[in-house]
Formats: C-alpha cells, sequence, structure tokens
C-alpha cells in the first residue's frame, strides 16, 4: 500500500488545478475516512488534525519529544499520553500525542498511573499539532471505554476472502483476528501484500490483502499467519483498501510458489466497460461495475497481456486499457472517448516509474503484479520488469485547415502557466507550435498567461513581458509579427497559481485583422454594447459577477477583418478539481465545480445576448478553456440561444483537447454565432495531449482552431486528374460563402439548395451555375468534363503492354488490369509515363517471373501508379 505519498491524484484540468491538488493531497485538506461519524479513529484524527473531535484509543506510552515515545514505565511526568489503534502500537507515525490538562492529569497522567498502559480511553478535545506532529490539546473529556486495558479475544481462522467480503468494506472492520493465512506477493516500504493459497469459488470476493508492518522481515514468497486489526485505510471521498494493522507475523515456510496471476481480458476476467459504479455503491456487482470489478480484484495478483497505453504518464504513473473483446470509442490516436453515459471503467493504472510512452504506444508483453487502490484509482503495481514500449506510431498534428487571404482564422490555446520566465526551449517550442502546427492564425485567443515574473508573488500583474516573449519567438521562428491585448486582473483574485495572476489574452497579427478603437477596459469595469459595438476594447465581461469569484474573468475584444467587425470572448472557466474522483466513495461522483460553471456560463450567454439584441447577425466567438465537455449544462446554456459549438460539427472520434487520467475529453471549445456556422471549419490539432514533454508537447491542452468565410460564394474544385482540364470519372464540387448558396446543373431551370459536396458522373462538359439564396449576387457560371474511359480506351491502354512489362498477358488480362488502372485514376497520357519509368520495373520483385496472373499484374502496376503519381 502506497501510503501518503506525493504523487496527487486529480480530476482536475489544467496547472491551477494540479497545484491546489497537490496541496490537498499532501496534507493541508486530506481527510481521512471516518469509521464512526462520532468518534474518530486515531489513524483519522492524525490524517484530519483540525477542529474539535472526539477520539477513541490506547495509551500506548508517553511522548518524550517529537515523533520520540517512551512505552514502559517509569513516565517522566503526567503532562501527556500517546494514544494509537492498536493496544501494542510502536510506529510513530501511528501515534498522536495527547495533552493532559492539570483538570486530568490525577486520573490519567501516566507518571502516577502507569497501569493506564493498555487503557482504551475516549477524549474530547483539539486537534492541533503537539510536539510539532498531528495531536491533540485542551481536552475537554476523557473516559475509559474498556476497564480491563487489554485487546478483545482475536477471531482465529478467518481466510483472506472473508475478510474482504463482497463489498467494498470489510464485515471484520475494526476485529482483532488471529492466524490469517497468506503467500507474501510484494513488498514495499510500509508493509507487503499476500494473498491466500486455498481461494474460494466467489468471484466478489478478493484473495489478496495489505499487511501494515513497516519493520516486517518477509520475503516474497514466505506462507505466513498475521495476527492484527483489519483497518479500512483511505482520505475523504476515496475508496478504502482493507488491510490487517499487523501486531505479530509468523513465517511458516519461504519459497513457495506465489498464486498464479488472473488474466485481466478477453481471454480471462472481462471488465465492464460501461458502468463505473451502482448509485450509492448499494450493489456490488463485478460484471457490470468497474469499480467492483477492481475490487474484488484488491490485493491480488493479475496479468496484462500487451496493455495499451490511452495517456501520457503522469506522476510515475500510465493509464492502460487491455483487449477486451469489446468495441470501444476510441480516438484516431488510440485513446479512449468519454461520453455523457460512460468514463471508461476498464481503465487502470500501472506504476512506471521511468518509462515514457504515449498514446497509442503498446507493453509488448505480459505485466503482472498487484492490483492496489491509490489516491482515487486502482493502481498495478508491477512485480516483474516492465516489457518494452512499442511505438503506435502516433505523430503531433498539423492542421488541417489551409489559411487563405479572403477568410479569416482564430485559434484558441491554453499555454500552460506561461510567463516570460518560462523556460527559453519551451517558449521556442510553443511558437512554433504556433507557426507549423497551427498554420499562424490571424487571432490566438490565449489561455493561463501569467504576469512578467510568473509565480514570483509580489504584487505584479502586468504581463506585457510574458506576451512580448512569445510573440519575439514567434517571429524567430518565421512566423507574424504579432500585436496583443489583455487585461491584468487584480492582484491573486482571479485563481490559479498564487503569485501567477493567470489571464486570458489574444494575440492578433496586425496585417491581418485591427482592434476597433474603443477605449480600454481595466480589471474592474464591466464591458458593455452600444450601437456602435463594444463600449471598451478589450473589456471584461461583468468582472464583479459572484460567478467570477476567484476564476479568470472573460475578456471581449473587437476586431475588424476584410470590413467585417467580429467580437471574441475569451474565457477560462473554473477548473474541475473539486469534484468527487470518478472511482470514489460517493457515486454518482458529485460536480462540485459545476454550478459555478453553470453561472459563468449564463453570464456570457447574456452578454452574448446583448451584442445579438443589437444585431441579430452579429459576428460573435466564444472561445477558452471552459473546462467542461461539449455535453455539459454550461455549453448547453452557450449553444442555447445563439452559438453553435463548432466542436460538435467534428466527427465524434476527433473530440478531445485533454486526458485526464486515460480519458480523451473536450475542455476547450470554439462557439461562433449560428449565421456562422455553415462557412466556418473547426479543427482540433492533437499535438500535445497524446504527447508526453518528452515526445514533444509544449502544453497539456490542445489547440482548437477554426475558420470563417466572409467572402463571397466561391466553388472548390478537385486538382484535374492526370488528362489535363478533364476527370475520367466522377468530379465532386463544393460551395462555400457568407450566406446559403444554391446551384443549378441545368442551366437555370431548376435550383437546389447546396447543403453537402455534389458529385457529377455525367461523360462529358456540366456547367455550374451558383448564387447566394438571398440573390444579392450574380449568377456564377463554371464548367467540368468527366472522360469515362471506353473498352476500345481500355484495349489501347494496353497496347504494347507486353513490351512495357516484359511478361506474356494475354488480352482478357489486358482489359481487366486496363480496367483497375483506370478506376484507379491512371489515363491514357498517365499510361504512356510508364515510359518514364520503365527502369522501375526492373527493380520489382516479379522481374524474374516469365508469366504473370491478373492479381500479381495488378499489384505490379498498382506499386508503378504509386511511383508516378
Amino acid at each position: 500500500m502506497f501510503r501518503r505519498s506525493l504523487k496527487p491524484s486529480l480530476y482536475g484540468v489544467c496547472m491551477v488545478a494540479l497545484l491546489l491538488s497537490v496541496l490537498s493531497i499532501t496534507g493541508i485538506q486530506a481527510n481521512a475516512s471516518d469509521t464512526n461519524d462520532d468518534v474518530r479513529t486515531i489513524d483519522e484524527a492524525i490524517a484530519d488534525n483540525e477542529g474539535s473531535a472526539t477520539i477513541e484509543g490506547y495509551i500506548v506510552g508517553h511522548t518524550v519529544a517529537p515523533s520520540s515515545y517512551n512505552f514502559e514505565p517509569p513516565f517522566g511526568n503526567d503532562y501527556n499520553v500517546a494514544l494509537a489503534d492498536s493496544s501494542s502500537e510502536t510506529d510513530p507515525k501511528r501515534i498522536l500525542p495527547v495533552q493532559i490538562t492539570s483538570d486530568f492529569r490525577s486520573d490519567y497522567g501516566l507518571q502516577t498511573n502507569p497501569d493506564l498502559i493498555g487503557e482504551k480511553i475516549q477524549i474530547t478535545g483539539s486537534l492541533e499539532p503537539y510536539f510539532g506532529v498531528p495531536g491533540l490539546q485542551n481536552p475537554q473529556d476523557i473516559h475509559r471505554e474498556n476497564g480491563d486495558g487489554k485487546d478483545p479475544e482475536p477471531i482465529d481462522d478467518l481466510r483472506i476472502h472473508d475478510i474482504q467480503g463482497a463489498d467494498h468494506r470489510s464485515p471484520y472492520e475494526g476485529e482483532h483476528v488471529a492466524n490469517v493465512e497468506g503467500i507474501v506477493t510484494n513488498i514495499d516500504a510500509n508493509g507487503f501484500y499476500m494473498q491466500d493459497p486455498e481461494p474460494d469459488e466467489d468471484i466478489r470476493t478478493s484473495e489478496g490483502i495489505y499487511v501494515y508492518e513497516p519493520d516486517a522481515h518477509v520475503e516474497v514468497g514466505d506462507l505466513v499467519y498475521i495476527d492484527g486489526v483489519i483497518d479500512e485505510y483511505g482520505y475523504d471521498d476515496d475508496l478504502t483498501t482493507t488491510e490487517i494493522e499487523a501486531s505479530n507475523i509468523d513465517i511458516e515456510s519461504s519459497g513457495n510458489e506465489l498464486p498464479e496471476p488472473v488474466l485481466i481480458g478477453k481471454d480471462g476476467y472481462v471488465q465492464p466497460t460501461e458502468q463505473i459504479a451502482s448509485e450509492g455503491l448499494t450493489d456490488f456487482d463485478p460484471e457490470t461495475y468497474g469499480i467492483d470489478f477492481y475490487e474484488s480484484l484488491e490485493g491480488m495478483r493479475i496479468q496484462l497481456d500487451d496493455p495499451e497505453v490511452v495517456g501520457p504518464p503522469a506522476y510515475g504513473e500510465i493509464p492502460v486499457v487491455v483487449d477486451n473483446g469489446v468495441d470501444q470509442r476510441r480516438t484516431p490516436a488510440g485513446g479512449l472517448l468519454i461520453n455523457e453515459d460512460n468514463y471508461n471503467p476498464e481503465r487502470i493504472f500501472i506504476d512506471a516509474e521511468d518509462v515514457n510512452a504515449k498514446v497509442g504506444d503498446q507493453f509488448d508483453g505480459t505485466i503482472i503484479g498487484v492490483v492496489d487502490y491509490d489516491y482515487s484509482n486502482f493502481k498495478l503495481r508491477p512485480t516483474e520488469t516492465l516489457p518494452e514500449v512499442q511505438d503506435g506510431g502516433t505523430e503531433q498534428e498539423v492542421t488541417s485547415i489551409n489559411p487563405n487571404e479572403e477568410d479569416l482564422t482564430i485559434a484558441s490555446y491554453n499555454v500552460e502557466n506561461f510567463s516570460a520566465e518560462t523556460d527559453p526551449e519551451r517558449t521556442s517550442d510553443l511558437a512554433q507550435s504556433i507557426n507549423e502546427n497551427l498554420q499562424s492564425p490571424d487571432i490566438i485567443g490565449l489561455v493561463e498567461v501569467q504576469d512578467n515574473n510568473g509565480p514570483v508573488d509580489d504584487g505584479t500583474t502586468d504581463a506585457s513581458e510574458s506576451y512580448q516573449t512569445l510573440i519575439d519567438a514567434i517571429k524567430t521562428d518565421g512566423g507574424p509579427t504579432y500585436d496583443f491585448t489583455d487585461i491584468a486582473p487584480e492582484n491573486n483574485q482571479d485563481g490559479g497559481q498564487p503569485g501567477g495572476n493567470i489571464r486570458v489574452g489574444f494575440l492578433y497579427n496586425p496585417e491581418r485583422v485591427s482592434l476597433t478603437d474603443k477605449p480600454d477596459g481595466d480589471a474592474t469595469t464591466a464591458v458593455g454594447v452600444d450601437d456602435d459595438g463594444l463600449t471598451l476594447n478589450p473589456g471584461r465581461v461583468d468582472p464583479s459577477n459572484e460567478a467570477f469569484e476567484n476564476s479568470r474573468k472573460p475578456l471581449a475584444a473587437e476586431f475588424e477583418f476584410n470590413d467585417e467587425e467580429i467580437v471574441l470572448i475569451n474565457n477560462h472557466f473554473n477548473a474541475k478539481s473539486p469534484d468527487d474522483p470518478l472511482f470514489g466513495e460517493n457515486q454518482p461522483p458529485e460536480l462540485v465545480s459545476e454550478p459555478q460553471r453553470i453561472e459563468q456560463a449564463e453570464a456570457v450567454n447574456d452578454f452574448v445576448g446583448d451584442i445579438m439584441s443589437m444585431d441579430d447577425e452579429s459576428n460573435v466567438v466564444v472561445m477558452g478553456d471552459l473546462n467542461d465537455f461539449e455535453f455539459s449544462p454550461p455549453l448547453d446554456i452557450l449553444t442555447n440561444d445563439h452559438l453553435t459549438n463548432m466542436v460538435t460539427e467534428l466527427p465524434e472520434n476527433e473530440r478531445y483537447t485533454y486526458i485526464f487520467e486515460g480519458n480523451s475529453q473536450v475542455l476547450d471549445h470554439i462557439l461562433v454565432s449560428n449565421h456562422l456556422t455553415e462557412n466556418a471549419e473547426a479543427d482540433i490539432v492533437n499535438m500535445n495531449a497524446d504527447f508526453s514533454e518528452e515526445d514533444g508537447r509544449v502544453s497539456d491542452h490542445d489547440p482548437v482552431l477554426t475558420q470563417i468565410s466572409f467572402g463571397e460564394t466561391k466553388i472548390s474544385l478537385p486538382e484535374a486528374g492526370l488528362s489535363d482540364g478533364s476527370y475520367l470519372h466522377e468530379v465532386t464540387f463544393e460551395l462555400s460563402g457568407s450566406d446559403k448558396i444554391e446551384y443549378s446543373l441545368d442551366q437555370g431551370e431548376s435550383w437546389k439548395t447546396y447543403k453537402e459536396p455534389v458529385t457529377i458522373t455525367q461523360d462529358g462538359e456540366t456547367d455550374i451555375w451558383y448564387r447566394p439564396v438571398d440573390g444579392t449576387e450574380e449568377v456564377t457560371k463554371t464548367s467540368v468534363t468527366v472522360t469515362k474511359a471506353s473498352i476500345e480506351n481500355a484495349r489501347e491502354l494496353t497496347e504494347g503492354m507486353d513490351a512495357h512489362i516484359g511478361v506474356k498477358v494475354s488480352t482478357d488480362a489486358q482489359l481487366r488490369v486496363a480496367d483497375h488502372l483506370l478506376n484507379q485514376g491512371l489515363d491514357r497520357q498517365g499510361y504512356q509515363r510508364l515510359d518514364q519509368l520503365s527502369q522501375k520495373i526492373s527493380e520489382y520483385t516479379h522481374e524474374e517471373i516469365n508469366e504473370v496472373d491478373q492479381e500479381d499484374l495488378v499489384t505490379m502496376l498498382d506499386d508503378i501508379v504509386e511511383h508516378q503519381r
């Protein structure tokens, strides 16, 4: 059991959340799970050492110095006692020093009453540090719980599966047990795992358990018998881990064969892939619920064959899945997509310190280890050397959107706590990603820009040097010279890393766009809307609204592009880090952070409504890290009236900008005015989330890009085929423009509204007429020619094939092959080019063959076609 490690588990979505969670998990806010609503155990009092509480434990000694205790008389004074959950406890980390004030010293002071050692008492007082460690001071009440001062009679002859039970907590919690048998399977710093050599037939009951004893002297393969107390160890909102707090360990034998690991996946024990848990954890069913599945394996040896990586490494762990014979919702890279009803319960984390991997990679072999639960997730602690990671071929994407003079490109990019103090190499890489992967967008909505000195908490809020650092790096990399606009927040009022003062802002290319001439806003003044557009430029949206307390305020800016005005609203909604974990004790998880995001979305939606009330055809873009999913209530609010989320225009398997604990999800969005949707396209550029820093990520978020057309109606035709000016079999055209478009293929006799690409297959020349539906532009005409090859063409095409290939080909085979080549886009002119490639034929593997069949010939010529293309 990895107790109180420094590796945080998050349900957060940005660096801010990471930092806050680290503080929480390393002790500032971490609470142990209560076993009783009124009385706390000593372990719980140590983990949650604040506030007034009643605790219960055994007097084990007297505190003489921080973490130093005297366990036997004589005792130096009556001023304190040391309590633990077991009367035989000697581990300082499990002992709580308790102040004994003058009112209680005559009855509970150890110098006066040394026979109190072993007594179980209850004390009500103030949980706070004492002797420099978690303790209790100022007791108001002390009384004894059992008069003989001895542990109760232990329960003998229980098997591990009896102790585990078919539930998340042991039916023997708090009980003293004796002679629990098991074979040691893995050892860590605080104890060891053991597994029952005589399993039962109930898949619901685990055969493994953790034994807490830091001073245990055991080896893997030892057959041991354990005496101790059954405890459920964990933190608030997490599941607990069933363990035995050992008071005695007997080693019966050594070198025993370990129990066979349970194979996980389609050829073994199949994980659920749809539901994590029943409501309230009331129905324990490992075949239906993922949380129960892994609970039924707690502490046991399992085997994963060739697990696939579904998220980059974090805190020395890698999320993986195995083939379970069920189709999973996967990204093109191989990640696991979430949806409203499924958060992928099949995931598990592998301890893999110093192992690098990216989404789509795969461990090339078997991993065997022990199932543990730590910081909100089930983990596999490998007990053997990990196999090599096989490269899955995932590459950082470059946007599919092609910039042009007529259309506006806008990106949303969370740059993860960027400042002027950011490492120069990362700054350069970030600039390169903007120029190469995003193709230098006209406007970039940046998220998580810190002030000039980053997290130094000295009152600095200005970020001009941070912006200029990035602008200079972009220019050095060969990109445009951007300008920037933002509004500095009030010091430490917008959340994030203390002293960092993260904010949202804009980079824009002044050669392409310009800010409209309005007064600048400030941190506390709300931007408004009038007949002339925004009253401030830039301006903060409703900054005094409580919805934005300790969170980033939206920034609105009005730009002009090709005589079109467009308002961009950049956002960074509050993080999801306070939410209950997916694999926690609260089921379904409470989304503690969501109400604030709902209020933030309502405020932004109201502001968009103000703009639209002036002109319902206003060009508006809402963008940023909204810290929620495309199907979430905050996004429903934003898309309810005036806006379309461009993310939802993408194929479902491409919808992710962030990977959290192996779940690919959308947190970053670009929404545009409804009337712009038909003339806009979007692209999520997956260049960060799938990768580790070692593999090139420069942020934990992927950017989102959109291109909006404000120009005249245009037609898009594919490049001509190999015959100049004509197409062999068909041609598909696309239309785009600022309005709805209609087209005609019969010289204007009838018109159809353009909705999707149109394919023409008619042989010969076809005229295409198109125009806006509202008739504001004249009709435009173009034409295409489709040339369909006849059998005679094919016969001509194959003439001389013998000479080209050097083999005898039958006439029938010639025709079949020719037809195949025509279907592949090779026309007569293209065939003639084979003369130029005849030397490549001699390099082909079939060069020694005197006669070839149709299949071999097709394969050979396909290869040649690819060369000539």
